[in-house]
């Protein structure tokens, strides 16, 4: 089955039965099956992992278990039968950095985020899917507004709608921006206050750690989707609906990796933390725990801890760092993911941004104000005026930084 069918016939179902099967309804102990992102969408633009210059020093050491971000995080939501898991991963980093900068309760809207993607930055417009490096740009150069100016909504647009809104099940299905939009805002809401964010960065799914231990805010992951690893009702192979209301996503299996390729997706996650000390057993292609040659089992050591978008009634609804969280296996991401981040805004003596602050990755930020346009800045990957190291040199302005393969 296609990742658009399923879609659609969750949007059919969202339709006939007023989303009863969404992850805010009651767990009947049904296949949770909710929507994905395309995976090319997603991914798009994305750097290889391992490319970009590192944050953190080689021999640097973290403490084996981050949990502080976790308490200052914004409510988890739910994205229900959208398939819009990336707009709502950047909704959740842009609450806990307005979090930091001092706001209270800070309520961004996924549903004006998704309008300005689509319609003002010109992203994939005929699509759906996003991710999370434009999501940033179109904050950044528009701004968007909060959820109660635009409040999201979770069903789908049909011809029920617009007659031009059709989906007909198909993944590379081209339809008019206002079918994933749901039309334009409300000219209060295009009129009304925006909140900014300064422009990202990818980093090296390997400097998650790094950056959070120094800049004490969340990353935005965009996985490649593995189907039995999240114990996702598409799933070909067995799952287990217990380890999904845990919210445990191991390190997939090679069963897994083949199936889920078959109807390849992708998926938007908040990463706030990890515990490298946290062993789970890892499952065969049937789902069994598997169990090594000397008959000892197969452990999976180290996960990250994340904010999902899938409400708080199923999905991780027993996690101990609250319903709606997860664990996923640190390999995954660092393999199978990519990384996005951006800073903390300014705000006025009112609690709105300013619309200042250092700008990564733009060539306007940190640095000695040079007019030099450079890929990546020096201050960014914490690189100082000349400084060589690890194939990367700063330049001698302390500005652009380049890569150099004779450092060491």
């Amino acid at each position: 089955m296609q990742l658009r069918t399923l879609w659609l016939v969750s949007a059919v179902l969202g339709a006939t039965a007023g989303l009863t099967a969404c992850g805010t309804s009651a767990d009947d102990g049904e296949p949770f099956s909710p929507p994905l992102a395309v995976y090319d969408h997603l991914f798009r633009g994305a750097p290889t992992n391992g490319s970009l210059p590192d944050i953190g020093k080689a021999d640097a050491a973290y403490p084996a278990k981050s949990t502080e971000l976790v308490a200052r995080q914004s409510p988890v939501k739910d994205q229900h039968r959208r398939g819009v898991c990336t707009i709502f991963t950047t909704t959740a980093l842009m609450e806990a950095l307005y979090i930091k900068a001092g706001m209270a309760n800070p309520d961004f809207s996924e549903q004006y985020l998704q309008w300005a993607v689509k319609d003002q930055l010109m992203s994939l417009p005929d699509s759906e899917g996003s991710n999370i490096s434009d999501n940033i740009a179109a904050i950044h150069e528009f701004g968007i507004v909060t959820s109660e100016l635009d409040p999201y909504n979770g069903s789908q647009w049909t011809a029920a709608n617009d007659a031009q809104c059709v989906p007909d099940g198909s993944e590379t299905q081209a339809l008019p921006s206002k079918c994933w939009t749901q039309g334009d805002p409300s000219d209060a809401a295009k009129a009304a206050t925006k909140y900014f964010l300064p422009a990202g960065k990818f980093i090296n799914t390997t400097d998650i750690k790094a950056h959070i231990t120094t800049e004490k805010t969340p990353v935005g992951v965009g996985i490649d989707f593995f189907y039995q690893a999240w114990n996702h009702g598409a799933s070909t192979l067995p799952i287990d609906r217990a380890e999904m209301t845990k919210g445990i996503v191991r390190y997939p299996n090679g069963a897994d990796v083949i199936e889920s390729h078959k109807q390849r997706a992708g998926h938007g996650i908040l990463v706030v933390g990890w515990d490298d000390d946290m062993e789970i057993q890892a499952v065969d292609a049937q789902g069994a725990p598997l169990v090594g040659a000397d008959g000892k089992p197969v452990m999976q050591k180290g996960f990250y801890i994340f904010k999902n978008s899938w409400g708080t009634n199923i999905f991780g609804v027993t996690n101990p760092n609250g319903a709606g969280y997860g664990y996923i296996a640190e390999r995954y991401i660092e393999e199978y993911g990519t990384a996005y981040v951006t800073d903390a805004p300014t705000l006025d003596g009112n609690g709105s941004d300013t619309g200042s602050g250092s700008d990564p990755g733009s060539g306007s930020g940190s640095g000695s104000g040079s007019d030099a346009t450079c890929e990546f800045l020096c201050a960014d990957y914490n690189y100082t005026a000349g400084l060589c190291t690890q194939g990367w040199q700063c330049d001698a302005a302390g500005y652009c930084l380049g890569e150099n393969a004779s450092c060491p």
